[in-house]
Parts: structure tokens; sequence; C-alpha cells
């Protein structure tokens, strides 16, 4: 009985660690906010958040409450300037999945004094609010269903800000803890002043190909096989070249056919949509070193490289004539600039249609 219970736990951790979970990005005025949901843990919560991103609520919203070393709040209003907030429409209520503890960094839904209030509010934790926030005798606890992986700095900086007492606005108390961005005058809160989320949107679960990819890679089940590449964002393309060399020269004026083991040369290039680039295959021939003989290029089939992080990937090829075709693995020579290719990943990361 105790082997069944420890193999079935096993399991689950093992479905869980593996599991995708949905990465949501709030797009601020002062930085990106990346939010890794609890997708199994808290379903309804996280499905109920997802309905309000999905359907654009959330963009153009504010962050209406902060308190410093506790928590910031926002998802429910916009504000139009002049002292003036919209209220979000709401969808409605959902339970209370206070499933997981409010530790510091994760995000939980705000709610009224009722357990099962919450719609569109939502709050970040600041430290490690369990000993406050979770369930407990005298309270239903407040629920938790993801949390930040990437801008927590972001997050900190607007815990930073000046607050004011702004329940001179439509929503009253709701805003007498407004945090305030950038110069204030001391009367009027102007747009400029307000922390706003552009946009929220799911960030797309495919790798994104950037300029931090570019240099050398190679066949790890080869010797002498690889390529280098050479990502253009602003064509949206990447050129590379394909090569594979012997530890010893070619006989002189030796041949090399395609396919061979021998020494070959092949350009690429192509336009990219993700973490995929589709190429056109460029045989060079000719171009010795001090000779007058002409370049000669020819099409010789088509490429495609897939790249599954910044030091893996796998070519696929095919060749015209003769016809050969298959697939090699591709791993980075160097990791030097692999924390910059993994920010601009980040950055690249525009989102999927809903």
């Amino acid at each position: 009985m105790i082997l069944n219970r420890l193999i079935i736990t096993t399991l689950l951790l093992l479905i869980a660690f593996n599991g995708q979970s949905t990465i949501v990005r709030f797009e601020t005025n002062i930085g990106n906010i990346d939010i890794e949901l609890y997708d199994e843990q808290v379903p309804i919560t996280v499905q109920n958040f997802l309905n309000y991103v999905n359907n654009g609520d959330y963009d153009g919203t504010v962050i209406h409450r902060s308190v410093p070393g506790f928590i910031i709040q926002g998802g429910g209003y916009r504000y139009s300037g002049s002292s003036v907030f919209q209220t979000v429409a709401t969808d409605p209520a959902i339970i209370n999945e206070a499933e997981i503890s409010n530790t510091m960094g994760t995000i939980a839904m705000a709610r009224t004094n009722a357990p099962n209030s919450a719609t569109n509010q939502w709050f970040i934790n600041l430290t490690d609010n369990s000993g406050v926030l979770d369930p407990s005798n005298s309270s239903a606890g407040y629920a938790v269903f993801g949390k930040v992986t990437r801008g927590f700095e972001v997050v900190k900086l607007i815990e930073s800000f000046l607050r004011v007492n702004f329940s001179s606005s439509n929503l009253g108390q709701i805003t007498n803890e407004f945090p305030i961005y950038g110069f204030f005058s001391g009367s009027a809160v102007t747009l400029d002043n307000t922390v706003e989320i552009n946009r929220a949107y799911v960030l797309s679960d495919k790798f994104q190909i950037n300029a931090g990819l570019s240099g050398a890679w190679f066949n790890p089940e080869t010797n002498g096989q690889g390529i280098y590449l050479e990502v253009l964002p602003s064509v949206n393309m990447l050129i590379s070249a394909w090569f594979s060399y012997d530890l010893l020269p070619p006989e002189t004026r030796h041949k090399n056919g395609i396919g061979a083991s021998e020494h070959r040369w092949f350009t690429m290039e192509g336009q990219y949509n993700e973490d995929t680039v589709e190429s056109i295959l460029i045989l060079t021939e000719g171009g010795l070193f001090d000779s007058g003989e002409p370049v000669n290029y020819s099409l010789y089939g088509s490429v495609s490289i897939k790249f599954s992080s910044c030091n893996r990937a796998v070519m696929s090829y095919e060749i015209i004539e003769p016809a050969i075709s298959g697939s090699i693995p591709l791993q980075r020579q160097s990791d030097a600039n692999l924390a910059l290719c993994q920010q601009l990943a980040a950055q690249a990361n525009q989102g999927v249609t809903p």
C-alpha cells in the first residue's frame, strides 16, 4: 500500500513538473512583469484571470493601490484624467480557491469580506504574507494563482513610488493609497503619473529567435560539421553558412561530391517566425584564394532550423540532386552571451492570439 502511494505521488509530481504552465505578461509603462500561472492547482481562478486577459480587459488599467511591505493592487480601473476613473466590467464572481500560500512574489485575487466574491482585481505580494492572507480559523484566505517569474524588480520599483491620498477621485477611499509615477506637482494627478498596464497577454510557449543566437554552432555528433549564423531582426531574416571539413586537407584538384564526408560549403538565408527559420540552400563552388576562376552559386535545396533554446537546435535539410535529406542536432559553440540571448528571447515574445 505504501509503495503504491509512493508510486502515485511520484507520477503526480512528474506530471506537475513536466507540465507547461501558462505565462502572462503585464506590459507596463515602466517595464514588463511575467507571471507563471498555477493552471493545475487552481484551474477556476486561472481561467477567470485568463478570460480578462484574453478579452483585453486589463489593457489600459492602472495600479490603483500600493502598500509598501505588503501588496500592490490593480485590474479594476482605468484612469481618464481629471480625477475620473472608469470601472472595468466584471464577470460573475468565482469560488475562493485558497490552496496556495501568499508568499513573496505570488499574485492572488482581491475580494471583499465575502470569500467567494473575487472578480477581476488582483494583488502581488511584496513580501511573505502567508501569516495574514492564507486561510486560518478566522479567515477564508486569498486565492493565489501564480507567481512573478520575471520583472519582480519592476514590482519593487512600483512599491518605492510616492503614494498620495487620492480619495478626491470618483472612487473615493479606494484610491487613498495611490502610487505616483514621475514628477508630481502636488495637486492634480495626471495620466503621466499613473502606473499603467499597456497590454496584458499570454506568452507563446515557443522559443523566440533573436540576435543573441548569432555565432558558431556545431553538430555534437561529429568532429567537423556546423553552421555559422547571423540573425538580422530589422529584416526578420537569418543568414548562415553550413560547413564540414576534414582533419586533413583534400588532395590537390580533388572535387568533393554533394553528400560526401569531405569539405562542402552551403549558404542559407530565410525569414524566421518564432522558433523556426525556413531557408533556401545555395551551393558555393570555386572561390579559391588567389584564383581568377569565378565563384559559382546554385540553388541546391532547402533547410529548416528549429531552435528549442539559446543553445540547442535541430536542422533539417533536403538537397535536390542527388536527393539527400536528413536532420542534425546543433549546439552552440560558446555560451558566453547566453544571458543576452535569453533576455532578448523574452523581450521578443509578443504573445499568442486569444
